[in-house]
């Protein structure tokens, strides 16, 4: 929402981004945006009153404390009457480091997961973790089905079914918004732009890509972000999970796309799902089966679903 910003308070100004950054630089101002973080979400008192938080960040001088929350007042903590609490700007810091954003590394795999591969139907789904980046592939066709990042905060205390299920429901949220033009990392606008092969048919990528050279050489579409040129390049079938003529047709053959996760649908994964079908104007239609009917989705040049109709004797994959 745009509004005319008034400026009667300094602390309501913008601040260039070395100046915010610089005022994290102590380490005394991070453990305070982490008590207030906590505070926030237990029984304990918050907003925070001085000598609260002061014992909860356990700093011993009462004058060096004083000055490192008062240079965090203002842009990343709010006083008010009750107490300190945190801006959405310390809310952010906070939280991004327990996601361990900036911080923390993590590895794993390849390890063996539940599920099908969706090409060759084997039970050999491996999953693997590095530098920040889980990916999930078949050992047996040595496809990848989906590569997308993933904070290493997300790692902890989960067993590694509930860190896929964490995985499978970030990317699909991720889409989701794309789809809506909205950026996922920055919220900035996306713009959509939808490339085809010569063929007609989609690229060879897999399910979700995140600014991935490996994605495919001509994806059947893009999402851009404007402002921070965060590019998705997700497989047609994929970008229409959650839509809800997809959902209703799902449902109302007993089936939920909440289960399994998309790496096992085969037209969330394989371009071949979607095909171009015309140029003026820009068509693109994905072939959606469940059961023994297959539902039809016709998408715009800007992803819009300009119709869906549904065929049958198509069989279950």
């Amino acid at each position: 929402m745009d509004r005319e910003r008034e400026h009667s308070d300094p602390n309501d100004l913008d601040l260039d981004p070395a100046d915010a950054f610089s005022l994290l630089g102590h380490e005394l101002r991070v453990d305070i945006l982490q008590a207030l973080l906590e505070g926030s979400r237990t029984d304990g008192e918050y907003p925070a009153s001085f000598s609260t938080l002061r014992e909860r960040v356990g700093a011993e001088v009462s004058a060096q404390f004083n000055y490192h929350l008062g240079e965090l007042t203002g842009h990343f903590v709010r006083r008010t009457d009750e107490g300190y609490e945190l801006r959405y700007a310390g809310w952010a810091v906070a939280t991004s480091i327990l996601a361990g954003t900036y911080n923390r590394r993590a590895a794993f795999g390849p390890t063996g997961i539940d599920g099908r591969c969706p090409h060759c139907r084997a039970g050999t789904l491996v999953a693997s973790y590095r530098e920040e980046w889980l990916a999930i592939e078949c050992s047996a066709c040595d496809d990848r089905l989906v590569r997308y990042p993933f904070p290493p905060g997300g790692l902890e205390s989960r067993s590694l079914p509930a860190v896929l299920e964490a995985f499978d429901r970030r990317v699909r949220s991720h889409i989701a918004l794309a789809r809506d033009g909205v950026c996922p990392a920055c919220t900035g606008p996306m713009d959509v732009t939808v490339p085809a092969t010569a063929d007609g048919k989609a690229g060879t990528g897999s399910g979700a890509d995140r600014d991935d050279a490996d994605a495919g050489d001509d994806p059947i579409v893009a999402f851009r972000c404007r402002r921070c040129s965060n590019r998705i390049r997700p497989v047609p079938g994929l970008a229409l999970l959650e839509h809800e003529r997809v959902v209703r047709f799902a449902a109302e053959r007993g089936r939920s796309l909440s289960e399994p996760p998309f790496w096992e649908l085969e037209w969330c994964v394989s371009g071949d799902a979607a095909s171009v079908t015309g140029t003026e104007p820009w068509r693109c239609t994905v072939s959606i089966p469940i059961e023994n009917e297959t539902l039809q989705v016709t998408v715009d040049d800007g992803f819009a679903v300009r119709s869906a109709t549904v065929e049958s004797g198509e069989p279950d994959r």
